[in-house]
């Protein structure tokens, strides 16, 4: 069945459309909620004008979506969980969580539906999400799940994942690597020890032998 859109129907068409639906989609959604019409001449003739209305109202949206982007890529969401062993949740993080965490960044809600997350996370870490907030605003923010029962508190867990630190081996823990150090010094005055006594022992058979 052919309409035309009369409002803008996210993943359907766009108001000033004109396009074939199935017809129980049209007759059972979009018709009765008053989203599209049938495409009569009468009705096509007005899609010109409503498409630019559209664009015009899809600007000014554009415009406060580059605002809000601005505000979320200004510093990481930060979502404290429950922990168990290993850094595996108890439970899962997902686009429901993350929208309500950035709503309270925005100081106003956003659907979870403009969160694109492909699967739950269900690990501490530091994840890149992109947001659909339109057509041309699809931003990637950061967004960092820390335990919420870090002793330092969850900004300074997010800031150690962030930020973690330079030149220690996460194999080996630091006590461990300094003792290691430490070892491989006594090791080497060991062998230098050696070769000392070992070229005074040397010495001392050559005047014998001169001796003789």
């Amino acid at each position: 069945m052919k309409v035309m859109f009369v409002e803008t129907v996210e993943g359907s068409g766009s108001m000033g459309d004109v396009k074939d639906v199935k017809p129980g989609y049209a007759r059972n959604y979009l018709l009765p909620k008053g989203l599209a019409v049938p495409a009569t001449p009468h009705a096509v003739a007005r899609a010109e004008e409503l498409r630019r209305q559209e664009l015009e109202r899809q600007q000014v949206l554009d415009e406060h979506y580059h605002e809000l982007v601005n505000r979320l890529t200004e510093k990481p969401i930060i979502i404290g969980v429950r922990v168990g062993e290993q850094g595996r949740l108890y439970g899962s993080v997902n686009n429901a969580d993350i929208a309500k965490n950035a709503g309270e960044i925005l100081g106003e809600d956003l659907d979870r539906r403009r969160i694109l997350l492909g699967e739950a996370i269900r690990q501490v870490g530091v994840y890149t999400v992109q947001l659909r907030l339109s057509p041309k605003v699809q931003p990637h923010i950061t967004v960092v799940v820390v335990d919420e029962e870090s002793p330092d508190g969850v900004e300074a867990a997010a800031q150690l994942l962030l930020n973690p630190p330079e030149n220690v081996d996460p194999a080996i823990p630091a006590d461990d690597q300094t003792f290691q150090e430490n070892s491989e010094e006594d090791s080497g005055d060991s062998v230098q020890s050696i070769d000392t006594e070992t070229e005074s022992s040397s010495a001392s058979e050559s005047e014998s032998e001169q001796d003789i």
